[in-house]
């Protein structure tokens, strides 16, 4: 580190500077050059970080935190997964947590390339335990939401006696829905990097752009059924409030209201129109 090598006396770091170094670039960036080895080096001499990483996952697992958080819990993950490349627990970690980081309201605009991480990091915990039934879910779950319909439905068949009841009972819908086409009219992630795009141009003032936007995903059903988002319906309400349309802006929070009865912003909205 940076302070360690200023306060260098002699030509080599210190046993603890190493150490320091080391746990840094990989919390920074676990996927650099010659990660693995810094990782088993980890492990050898500094087992007292190993610890320290494993206590900040099992904390940042039980809470609702932020994207940040969510990035640093992949880091500490995939220092974990150098270390037992034959674990599957760790790429499964890590393509749950990528699977949440993707369908996060604030981390919409990166949906695409976030879930097909999270693909890629369940697909080698299915290479690692393909009877793994949480892996397969979730990858069924992932697949679904690409648009990767026949692939979902590989990994969903054969577990269903596995999983608890309502979840089960979920996912044969869905079985069945693939199997006669009922699905939504294009890939889920396209809808929700279209719900960024249209949070984003609401940003800017652009109203009915965004309108418009948010109104194509409604009228597809399909879509609003399987994956009901109260924040489109307020988007739409607050799009209708700027271009002064009090009577579609009630409604639409209403729906908003039905989905999420405790969403506080859509009654101070609804209070605001009365």
């Amino acid at each position: 580190m940076e302070e360690d090598y200023a306060a260098l006396d002699g030509p080599y770091p210190s046993y603890d500077a190493v150490g320091r170094g080391i746990y840094q670039l990989l919390r920074a960036n676990p996927d650099s050059v010659l990660s693995a080895r810094y990782a088993m080096l980890l492990k050898e001499a500094y087992p007292h970080y190993l610890s320290e990483l494993a206590s900040h996952i099992i904390m940042l697992e039980h809470k609702d935190v932020e994207i940040t958080y969510l990035d640093r819990r992949i880091n500490y993950l995939k220092i974990f997964a150098l270390i037992e490349p034959e674990n599957p627990q760790f790429p499964l970690e890590i393509g749950i947590t990528l699977l949440d980081k993707g369908l996060r309201l604030s981390a919409l605009h990166l949906s695409t390339v976030t879930l097909y991480r999270a693909e890629d990091f369940l697909r080698k915990a299915l290479q690692l335990s393909p009877e793994h039934v949480i892996v397969r879910n979730k990858l069924g779950e992932v697949c679904y939401l690409l648009g990767k319909y026949q692939d979902a439905s590989v990994c969903w068949r054969g577990i269903l006696c596995a999983l608890e009841s309502k979840e089960a009972q979920k996912l044969e819908v869905r079985l069945q829905q693939i199997a006669g086409g009922e699905l939504p009219r294009i890939p889920v992630v396209d809808y929700l990097e279209a719900v960024a795009a249209a949070f984003f141009v609401y940003e800017r003032g652009e109203y009915e752009e965004a309108a418009a936007i948010l109104q194509d995903i409604i009228d597809d059903t399909f879509f609003c059924e399987q994956f009901p988002l109260p924040e489109i319906f307020y988007y739409l309400g607050q799009c209708c409030v700027k271009m002064d349309m009090p009577r579609y802006a009630e409604e639409y929070l209403h729906e908003a209201l039905k989905l999420n009865p405790d969403y506080q912003e859509v009654r101070c909205a609804l209070d605001q129109l009365s």
